[in-house]
């Protein structure tokens, strides 16, 4: 998952500049593959760190 992004795991992925929508996908697409759990579009932009967002996957695996 890391290696989706440029910059640290509890970075706030908003402040990457080379954020895109793309990925964006490529986030969903590897969460969906790894660990099975769709996210939404207003789940991934509602989490503000990574940190949040590998939370809120555990949350999702656990339901």
């Amino acid at each position: 998952m890391k290696d989706a992004f440029a910059g640290s795991f509890a970075s706030a992925y908003d402040k990457v500049q080379d954020w895109t929508s793309m990925q964006s996908l490529i986030v969903v697409s590897a969460i969906d593959e790894h660990y099975d759990v769709l996210m939404s579009h207003e789940e991934l932009k509602n989490v503000m760190k990574l940190e949040e967002l590998h939370q809120k996957v555990l949350q999702k695996c656990d339901d």
